[in-house]
This record gives structure tokens, sequence and C-alpha cells, in this order.
């Protein structure tokens, strides 16, 4: 039995859905009742999912609520490995951390609805820990794969990785707090500011 085009882009798509809707469920209901009064049974149920459907798109509560999963960071490296070979390495960090923190799927109100849930839910603190130090580890694995160096041997991947990912936060909260300009161009040009070097800082 043959599978058309059609039916794997029907199905990427409702697996898209159904992760949006669980983490919105996981979110609204963080929201509403706080982080430790919440099942993932409730959020399976609020996402009109069975139990066993939620675990299979997600390994926990805390995953549903950072609304991350390990396929995510296997994504990561796999578009490090299948970048453009034209693609200098620092943009395509840049791209990537972009892809990641701001992904098309989550749309404006749903990223800062996110935002609160993570800043007052102090529980979650260390679940965001693990995840972000998996987001550095695993970028600047790729990062020395694609460089052609041997794990650990080189402190710049892992100094372009770190420095890439606070600049894109830098724009992420630069933009949550009224400033102006879409999330990509601000972080072409934080990529840049770091390019250029920062002493002294580049001021209005």
């Amino acid at each position: 039995m043959s599978t058309t085009g059609d039916d794997c882009g029907l199905r990427e798509r409702k697996k898209r859905e159904t992760l949006l809707a669980i983490h919105r469920a996981a979110l609204d209901l963080v929201e509403e009742h706080g982080f430790d009064a919440v099942t993932t049974e409730q959020i399976a149920d609020r996402a009109g999912v069975s139990p066993r459907t939620f675990f299979n798109y997600y390994p926990s509560k805390d995953g549903a609520v950072l609304g991350r999963r390990a396929d995510d960071f296997e994504q990561l490296r796999t578009a490090m490995r299948d970048a453009p070979p034209d693609e200098s390495p620092l943009e395509v960090v840049r791209r990537l951390v972009i892809t990641y923190f701001s992904p098309a799927t989550l749309d404006a109100d749903l990223r800062a609805q996110r935002r609160r849930v993570l800043v007052g839910e102090p529980t979650l603190a260390p679940a965001l820990v693990r995840n972000n130090i998996r987001l550095e580890t695993v970028l600047t694995e790729a990062l020395e794969e694609r460089l052609g160096l041997a794990p650990g041997t080189a402190l710049a991947p892992r100094v372009a990785v770190n420095a890439a990912i606070g600049a894109v936060r830098a724009c992420i909260e630069y933009r949550q707090s009224g400033g102006a300009g879409t999330i990509e161009d601000l972080a072409t040009d934080a990529i840049a500011m770091l390019v250029r070097g920062l002493d002294p800082l580049p001021l209005p």
C-alpha cells in the first residue's frame, strides 16, 4: 500500500495541530490552576486527546508546558547537518536558534502566555534549565561536526552557540517589552553586533 505526498502532508499537519493543542491546553490549565494542581489527564482532556496520545507527543507534564520534545533537538542537529555548505556556521546557528525560540506555529499571544507561565512558576525552573542545557549541547555538537572538529577540542563552537542563544533571547525580551521590529530582523542585527564586537557597545 503506497502513501501519497498528500497523505504524508496531512498526517504531518495533524501532528503539528495535536502538538499545539496539547501545549496550549497545558499552558491554559497551569495559568488557571498552577502547575502542581494540573495532571496530564486534565491536559489530555482539555486538548481532546487520550492520555496515551498525550504521552505519544510529550514525555511529561513539564514537557507539554514548555512545548519541547526530544525530537525537537534532533531536528536541530539534522538541520545543521543539512544546511547549505556555503552558509556560514554562525548564520546557521542564528537561523536554528530563531527557529527554536520563535517557531512559526506559535503566535505572539501564545508566546506571551508561555513566558507568563514560565516566569510565574518556579517549579518549572529545573525543567527549563535542563531544556536550555540540552539546546546548547546539541547545537555545539552539531556545529563541531559541521566544522570537522572532534567533540570538546575547541572553545569557539560553544562560545558561538551560547552567544547566539543569548542574542536571540535578548531580541525576544526586547520585542516583548515593546521594541520594534521582527525577531528575525532583530536577531540578524544582534548577530552582526557579535561579529563586529561589542567593545565599545553600539548605541543608538
